[in-house]
Protein backbone atom coordinates (compact mmCIF):
# COMPACT_ATOMS: atom_id res chain seq x y z
CA UNK A 1 0.00 0.00 0.00
CA UNK A 2 2.77 2.43 0.79
CA UNK A 3 4.88 2.26 -2.22
CA UNK A 4 1.43 2.51 -4.49
CA UNK A 5 1.37 5.67 -2.86
CA UNK A 6 4.84 6.79 -3.33
CA UNK A 7 4.29 5.69 -6.86
CA UNK A 8 1.13 8.06 -6.90
CA UNK A 9 3.21 10.63 -5.20
CA UNK A 10 6.00 10.46 -8.11
CA UNK A 11 3.40 10.42 -10.84
CA UNK A 12 1.83 13.39 -9.49
CA UNK A 13 5.67 15.41 -9.26
CA UNK A 14 5.92 14.51 -12.74
CA UNK A 15 2.45 15.44 -14.20
CA UNK A 16 3.72 19.22 -12.46
CA UNK A 17 7.36 18.61 -14.13
CA UNK A 18 6.00 18.07 -17.05
CA UNK A 19 3.82 21.32 -17.42
CA UNK A 20 6.60 22.95 -16.26
CA UNK A 21 8.74 21.81 -18.52
CA UNK A 22 6.34 22.88 -21.37
CA UNK A 23 5.30 26.14 -20.07
CA UNK A 24 9.69 27.24 -19.52
CA UNK A 25 10.17 25.36 -23.17
CA UNK A 26 7.68 27.57 -25.07
CA UNK A 27 9.02 30.34 -23.70
CA UNK A 28 12.95 29.73 -24.09
CA UNK A 29 12.31 29.25 -28.12
CA UNK A 30 10.78 32.51 -28.35
CA UNK A 31 12.58 35.43 -26.05
CA UNK A 32 11.33 38.66 -27.58
CA UNK A 33 7.66 37.00 -27.04
CA UNK A 34 8.46 36.24 -23.55
CA UNK A 35 10.24 39.81 -23.23
CA UNK A 36 6.95 41.17 -24.39
CA UNK A 37 4.77 38.86 -22.09
CA UNK A 38 6.77 40.01 -18.72
CA UNK A 39 6.50 44.08 -20.18
CA UNK A 40 2.50 43.35 -20.01
CA UNK A 41 2.98 42.21 -16.28
CA UNK A 42 5.15 45.26 -15.47
CA UNK A 43 3.16 47.46 -17.11
CA UNK A 44 0.02 46.16 -14.77
CA UNK A 45 1.49 46.27 -11.84
CA UNK A 46 3.18 49.44 -11.84
CA UNK A 47 6.93 48.41 -12.05
CA UNK A 48 7.99 50.45 -15.56
CA UNK A 49 11.03 50.88 -14.26
CA UNK A 50 12.03 47.35 -15.01
CA UNK A 51 11.06 47.29 -18.46
CA UNK A 52 14.84 47.15 -19.68
CA UNK A 53 15.27 44.08 -18.27
CA UNK A 54 12.03 42.11 -19.17
CA UNK A 55 13.72 40.19 -21.83
CA UNK A 56 16.32 38.84 -19.28
CA UNK A 57 14.07 38.28 -16.36
CA UNK A 58 11.74 36.34 -18.55
CA UNK A 59 14.54 34.20 -19.99
CA UNK A 60 15.66 33.41 -16.02
CA UNK A 61 12.17 32.72 -15.50
CA UNK A 62 11.61 30.37 -18.25
CA UNK A 63 15.17 28.56 -17.34
CA UNK A 64 13.73 28.18 -13.84
CA UNK A 65 10.69 26.60 -14.70
CA UNK A 66 12.51 24.48 -16.97
CA UNK A 67 15.20 23.27 -14.53
CA UNK A 68 12.57 23.18 -11.73
CA UNK A 69 10.45 20.15 -14.36
CA UNK A 70 13.64 18.40 -14.98
CA UNK A 71 14.35 18.27 -11.13
CA UNK A 72 10.51 17.11 -10.66
CA UNK A 73 10.64 14.19 -13.51
CA UNK A 74 14.27 12.94 -12.62
CA UNK A 75 13.58 12.90 -8.77
CA UNK A 76 17.07 14.79 -8.19
CA UNK A 77 17.24 17.47 -5.36
CA UNK A 78 13.60 16.62 -4.19
CA UNK A 79 12.91 18.62 -1.34
CA UNK A 80 14.64 21.74 -2.68
CA UNK A 81 12.35 21.22 -5.78
CA UNK A 82 9.37 20.73 -3.71
CA UNK A 83 10.16 23.62 -1.68
CA UNK A 84 10.61 25.75 -5.38
CA UNK A 85 7.07 24.29 -6.32
CA UNK A 86 5.57 25.42 -3.87
CA UNK A 87 7.06 28.59 -4.05
CA UNK A 88 6.97 29.53 -7.57
CA UNK A 89 2.79 27.85 -8.32
CA UNK A 90 2.07 29.82 -5.25
CA UNK A 91 3.54 33.30 -6.26
CA UNK A 92 1.70 32.35 -9.63
CA UNK A 93 -1.68 31.67 -8.28
CA UNK A 94 -1.70 34.94 -6.48
CA UNK A 95 -0.86 36.18 -9.69
CA UNK A 96 -3.52 34.90 -11.32
CA UNK A 97 -6.10 35.57 -9.03
CA UNK A 98 -5.31 39.33 -8.92
CA UNK A 99 -5.64 39.17 -13.05
CA UNK A 100 -9.20 37.33 -13.06
CA UNK A 101 -10.20 39.87 -10.73
CA UNK A 102 -9.31 42.79 -12.57
CA UNK A 103 -9.48 41.32 -15.43
CA UNK A 104 -6.88 43.73 -17.74
CA UNK A 105 -6.59 43.66 -21.21
CA UNK A 106 -3.39 41.27 -21.39
CA UNK A 107 -2.40 37.32 -22.13
CA UNK A 108 -1.28 35.80 -19.05
CA UNK A 109 1.33 34.50 -21.45
CA UNK A 110 1.88 31.23 -19.25
CA UNK A 111 2.35 28.60 -22.26
CA UNK A 112 3.75 31.70 -24.74
CA UNK A 113 2.12 32.64 -27.66
CA UNK A 114 1.29 28.64 -28.21
CA UNK A 115 -1.84 28.66 -25.85
CA UNK A 116 -3.80 31.13 -24.98
CA UNK A 117 -5.88 31.05 -21.41
CA UNK A 118 -8.43 33.29 -19.93
CA UNK A 119 -7.79 34.62 -16.02
CA UNK A 120 -9.69 32.45 -15.20
CA UNK A 121 -8.87 29.51 -17.01
CA UNK A 122 -4.94 30.01 -15.87
CA UNK A 123 -5.75 30.65 -12.37
CA UNK A 124 -7.54 27.18 -11.96
CA UNK A 125 -4.39 25.74 -14.02
CA UNK A 126 -2.13 27.23 -11.46
CA UNK A 127 -4.64 25.54 -8.56
CA UNK A 128 -4.89 22.19 -10.09
CA UNK A 129 -0.98 22.04 -10.14
CA UNK A 130 -0.63 23.37 -6.19
CA UNK A 131 -2.95 20.54 -5.66
CA UNK A 132 -0.89 18.13 -7.19
CA UNK A 133 2.37 19.12 -5.40
CA UNK A 134 1.28 19.32 -2.23
CA UNK A 135 -0.06 15.42 -2.95
CA UNK A 136 3.33 14.87 -3.97
CA UNK A 137 5.39 15.90 -1.33
CA UNK A 138 3.01 15.39 1.72
CA UNK A 139 3.99 14.33 3.85
CA UNK A 140 7.03 16.83 3.79
CA UNK A 141 9.85 13.90 4.61
CA UNK A 142 10.90 10.15 3.76
CA UNK A 143 11.68 11.59 0.01
CA UNK A 144 14.10 8.51 -0.83
CA UNK A 145 16.91 9.14 -3.51
CA UNK A 146 17.13 9.12 -6.93
CA UNK A 147 19.00 6.51 -9.22
CA UNK A 148 22.75 7.87 -10.40
CA UNK A 149 21.57 7.33 -13.81
CA UNK A 150 18.74 9.83 -12.71
CA UNK A 151 21.26 12.33 -11.81
CA UNK A 152 23.18 12.56 -14.99
CA UNK A 153 19.99 11.93 -17.40
CA UNK A 154 18.92 15.53 -15.15
CA UNK A 155 22.37 17.52 -15.79
CA UNK A 156 22.60 16.30 -20.10
CA UNK A 157 19.13 17.75 -19.92
CA UNK A 158 19.93 20.70 -18.14
CA UNK A 159 22.85 21.20 -20.57
CA UNK A 160 20.50 20.68 -23.14
CA UNK A 161 18.10 23.60 -22.30
CA UNK A 162 20.92 26.21 -21.91
CA UNK A 163 22.24 25.36 -25.42
CA UNK A 164 18.40 25.90 -26.43
CA UNK A 165 18.59 29.53 -24.41
CA UNK A 166 21.73 30.37 -26.40
CA UNK A 167 20.20 29.05 -29.91
CA UNK A 168 17.05 30.52 -29.42
CA UNK A 169 18.81 34.28 -28.62
CA UNK A 170 20.72 34.16 -31.65
CA UNK A 171 18.11 32.28 -34.26
CA UNK A 172 14.84 32.77 -35.30
CA UNK A 173 11.90 31.35 -32.64
CA UNK A 174 12.41 27.34 -33.89
CA UNK A 175 8.43 27.27 -34.01
CA UNK A 176 6.23 30.15 -34.99
CA UNK A 177 3.13 30.93 -33.03
CA UNK A 178 2.20 34.04 -34.10
CA UNK A 179 -0.21 35.26 -36.89
CA UNK A 180 2.75 35.77 -38.84
CA UNK A 181 4.15 32.36 -39.87
CA UNK A 182 4.90 30.25 -42.78
CA UNK A 183 2.33 29.84 -45.09
CA UNK A 184 0.77 32.31 -43.88
CA UNK A 185 -0.97 34.90 -46.38
CA UNK A 186 -1.42 39.01 -45.96
CA UNK A 187 -4.29 40.48 -46.30
CA UNK A 188 -3.58 44.22 -47.75
CA UNK A 189 -5.35 47.54 -48.35
CA UNK A 190 -5.81 48.64 -51.81
CA UNK A 191 -6.48 52.00 -53.73
CA UNK A 192 -10.53 53.04 -54.07
CA UNK A 193 -10.16 52.70 -57.27
CA UNK A 194 -9.89 49.12 -57.53
CA UNK A 195 -12.93 48.63 -55.23
CA UNK A 196 -15.23 48.10 -58.09
CA UNK A 197 -13.05 45.04 -59.27
CA UNK A 198 -15.40 41.87 -58.11
CA UNK A 199 -12.34 40.30 -56.38
CA UNK A 200 -12.30 43.15 -54.24
CA UNK A 201 -14.44 43.91 -51.13
CA UNK A 202 -14.74 46.33 -48.19
CA UNK A 203 -13.18 45.22 -45.00
CA UNK A 204 -13.20 46.68 -41.29
CA UNK A 205 -10.21 46.35 -39.37
CA UNK A 206 -10.52 46.33 -35.75
CA UNK A 207 -8.46 46.18 -33.00
CA UNK A 208 -7.75 44.28 -29.86
CA UNK A 209 -4.44 43.72 -27.30
CA UNK A 210 -2.37 44.87 -29.88
CA UNK A 211 -3.39 42.70 -32.51
CA UNK A 212 -5.45 43.65 -36.20
CA UNK A 213 -8.55 41.64 -37.18
CA UNK A 214 -10.27 42.01 -40.00
CA UNK A 215 -14.27 41.92 -40.75
CA UNK A 216 -17.27 41.78 -42.75
CA UNK A 217 -20.44 43.97 -42.12
CA UNK A 218 -22.05 40.44 -41.58
CA UNK A 219 -19.59 39.60 -38.67
CA UNK A 220 -18.76 42.88 -36.77
CA UNK A 221 -16.43 42.34 -33.40
CA UNK A 222 -17.75 42.84 -29.67
CA UNK A 223 -17.16 45.83 -27.66
CA UNK A 224 -13.70 44.81 -26.76
CA UNK A 225 -12.43 45.67 -30.15
CA UNK A 226 -11.86 49.08 -31.39
CA UNK A 227 -12.34 50.24 -34.65
CA UNK A 228 -9.55 51.43 -36.71
CA UNK A 229 -10.07 51.85 -40.22
CA UNK A 230 -11.80 50.65 -43.37
CA UNK A 231 -9.91 48.98 -46.28
CA UNK A 232 -10.45 47.81 -49.98
CA UNK A 233 -8.65 44.04 -49.51
CA UNK A 234 -8.23 41.60 -52.40
CA UNK A 235 -9.31 38.59 -50.85
CA UNK A 236 -12.32 36.76 -51.96
CA UNK A 237 -13.22 35.91 -47.91
CA UNK A 238 -12.92 38.37 -44.69
CA UNK A 239 -12.29 36.48 -41.87
CA UNK A 240 -9.98 37.68 -38.49
CA UNK A 241 -6.03 38.38 -38.56
CA UNK A 242 -5.64 35.06 -36.74
CA UNK A 243 -5.52 33.19 -40.09
CA UNK A 244 -5.28 36.50 -42.38
CA UNK A 245 -2.74 39.10 -40.72
CA UNK A 246 -2.65 42.64 -41.64
CA UNK A 247 0.77 44.11 -42.63
CA UNK A 248 -0.42 47.95 -42.77
CA UNK A 249 2.46 50.32 -43.35
CA UNK A 250 2.58 53.95 -44.94
CA UNK A 251 5.18 56.59 -45.76
CA UNK A 252 6.08 60.01 -44.64
CA UNK A 253 2.91 61.23 -45.70
CA UNK A 254 0.34 58.74 -44.41
CA UNK A 255 -0.43 56.85 -47.84
CA UNK A 256 -0.64 53.49 -46.61
CA UNK A 257 1.36 51.21 -48.98
CA UNK A 258 -0.02 47.53 -47.79
CA UNK A 259 -0.45 46.36 -51.20
CA UNK A 260 3.04 46.65 -52.14
CA UNK A 261 3.92 43.82 -49.81
CA UNK A 262 1.38 40.97 -51.90
CA UNK A 263 2.78 42.28 -55.21
CA UNK A 264 5.33 39.60 -56.70
CA UNK A 265 8.82 38.51 -54.78
CA UNK A 266 9.01 40.97 -51.68
CA UNK A 267 11.27 40.90 -48.83
CA UNK A 268 10.06 42.86 -45.67
CA UNK A 269 12.64 44.07 -43.68
CA UNK A 270 11.25 44.71 -40.23
CA UNK A 271 13.22 47.36 -37.76
CA UNK A 272 11.28 47.52 -34.84
CA UNK A 273 14.12 49.36 -32.92
CA UNK A 274 15.37 51.70 -35.38
CA UNK A 275 18.21 52.66 -32.24
CA UNK A 276 19.61 49.70 -31.50
CA UNK A 277 20.00 47.88 -35.63
CA UNK A 278 22.83 47.49 -38.16
CA UNK A 279 21.71 49.77 -40.89
CA UNK A 280 24.87 48.34 -42.95
CA UNK A 281 23.53 44.39 -42.55
CA UNK A 282 19.68 46.10 -43.35
CA UNK A 283 21.40 47.87 -46.62
CA UNK A 284 22.68 44.26 -47.51
CA UNK A 285 19.23 42.57 -47.51
CA UNK A 286 18.04 45.61 -49.67
CA UNK A 287 20.76 45.26 -52.46
CA UNK A 288 20.79 42.04 -52.06
CA UNK A 289 17.10 41.73 -52.99
CA UNK A 290 17.35 44.26 -55.81
CA UNK A 291 20.19 42.08 -56.96
CA UNK A 292 17.99 39.09 -56.45
CA UNK A 293 14.87 40.90 -58.98
CA UNK A 294 12.53 41.21 -55.73
CA UNK A 295 11.46 44.18 -54.23
CA UNK A 296 13.01 45.23 -51.03
CA UNK A 297 10.36 47.11 -48.42
CA UNK A 298 11.89 48.24 -45.42
CA UNK A 299 9.42 48.85 -42.24
CA UNK A 300 10.39 50.58 -39.14
CA UNK A 301 8.55 51.50 -36.19
CA UNK A 302 9.59 55.18 -35.56
CA UNK A 303 8.52 58.75 -36.92
CA UNK A 304 9.38 60.42 -39.99
CA UNK A 305 11.73 62.91 -38.08
CA UNK A 306 13.88 59.89 -36.34
CA UNK A 307 17.40 61.19 -37.10
CA UNK A 308 18.71 57.28 -37.11
CA UNK A 309 16.76 56.76 -39.96
CA UNK A 310 19.17 56.28 -42.78
CA UNK A 311 18.68 58.40 -46.09
CA UNK A 312 19.91 56.47 -48.57
CA UNK A 313 17.47 53.74 -48.28
CA UNK A 314 13.54 54.14 -48.93
CA UNK A 315 11.70 53.58 -45.28
CA UNK A 316 8.08 53.18 -44.51
CA UNK A 317 6.25 52.89 -41.11
CA UNK A 318 4.43 50.85 -39.60
CA UNK A 319 3.30 49.20 -35.77
CA UNK A 320 5.73 48.30 -33.30
CA UNK A 321 4.00 45.00 -32.35
CA UNK A 322 3.19 44.30 -35.63
CA UNK A 323 7.15 44.34 -36.59
CA UNK A 324 7.92 42.47 -33.78
CA UNK A 325 5.49 39.84 -34.58
CA UNK A 326 6.56 39.80 -38.30
CA UNK A 327 9.97 38.86 -37.42
CA UNK A 328 11.68 38.62 -33.69
CA UNK A 329 14.93 39.48 -34.98
CA UNK A 330 15.57 43.78 -35.16
CA UNK A 331 16.64 44.28 -38.79
CA UNK A 332 15.57 40.54 -39.84
CA UNK A 333 13.89 39.64 -43.43
CA UNK A 334 10.80 38.24 -44.99
CA UNK A 335 10.77 36.56 -47.71
CA UNK A 336 6.64 36.66 -49.67
CA UNK A 337 5.41 35.92 -52.46
CA UNK A 338 1.94 37.09 -54.38
CA UNK A 339 1.35 37.94 -50.77
CA UNK A 340 2.35 34.45 -49.18
CA UNK A 341 4.95 34.00 -46.69
CA UNK A 342 7.52 31.58 -48.27
CA UNK A 343 10.49 32.03 -45.63
CA UNK A 344 12.01 34.72 -43.16
CA UNK A 345 15.76 34.90 -41.42
CA UNK A 346 17.66 36.61 -38.36
CA UNK A 347 19.56 39.63 -39.10
CA UNK A 348 22.89 37.99 -37.97
CA UNK A 349 21.92 34.86 -40.62
CA UNK A 350 21.21 35.88 -44.07
CA UNK A 351 20.27 33.66 -46.88
CA UNK A 352 23.35 32.47 -48.47
CA UNK A 353 22.04 33.22 -52.00
CA UNK A 354 18.52 34.85 -52.46
CA UNK A 355 18.34 34.71 -56.37
CA UNK A 356 18.41 31.28 -56.16
CA UNK A 357 15.34 30.91 -53.49
CA UNK A 358 13.50 33.42 -55.89
CA UNK A 359 14.51 30.70 -58.83
CA UNK A 360 12.90 28.01 -56.38
CA UNK A 361 9.30 26.89 -56.50
CA UNK A 362 7.65 29.05 -53.07
CA UNK A 363 5.56 26.47 -52.07
CA UNK A 364 8.37 24.12 -52.41
CA UNK A 365 10.56 26.27 -50.27
CA UNK A 366 7.81 27.44 -48.23
CA UNK A 367 7.27 23.58 -47.35
CA UNK A 368 10.53 22.25 -46.99
CA UNK A 369 11.31 24.69 -44.56
CA UNK A 370 8.17 24.25 -42.03
CA UNK A 371 9.41 20.53 -42.49
CA UNK A 372 13.01 21.50 -41.63
CA UNK A 373 11.76 23.31 -38.47
CA UNK A 374 8.92 20.80 -37.50
CA UNK A 375 11.31 18.06 -37.57
CA UNK A 376 13.94 19.60 -35.56
CA UNK A 377 11.12 20.94 -32.97
CA UNK A 378 10.12 17.13 -32.71
CA UNK A 379 13.31 15.85 -32.25
CA UNK A 380 14.38 17.95 -29.41
CA UNK A 381 10.93 16.94 -27.88
CA UNK A 382 11.42 13.37 -28.20
CA UNK A 383 15.00 13.41 -27.27
CA UNK A 384 14.06 15.71 -24.45
CA UNK A 385 11.52 13.23 -23.21
CA UNK A 386 13.43 9.57 -23.72
CA UNK A 387 16.40 11.51 -21.92
CA UNK A 388 13.93 12.04 -19.00
CA UNK A 389 11.40 9.35 -18.80
CA UNK A 390 13.46 6.24 -20.18
CA UNK A 391 16.97 7.18 -18.72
Amino acid sequence: MKKTHQRFRRFAAILVGIVLIASGLLKIIDPVGTMLKVQEYMKFLHLAFLLPSAKVLGTVLAVFETMLGIALITGVMRKLAAWCTYILLGFFTIITLILWIKNPEMDCGCFGDAIHLSHAQSFWKNVILLALTVFAFTPFHDFGKPRPNRVVAACIAALSVLYAVWYSNTHLPIIDFTPFHLGTELYASLDDNLAADNHYKAAYVYEKDGKEGVFDLSGLPDSTWTFVRVDTVFRKTTTVSEEYPILSFSDAEGEYHDHDAVEGRTVIISVYDPSDVSWDRVREQFNMTVEAGGTPLVLVSATPSDPSLPTDIPVYFADYKTLVTLNRSNGGGTYFFEGEMISQWDVNHLPKDLKADFAQDPVDLSTSLIIKRRLRTQGFCVYLAALLLLV
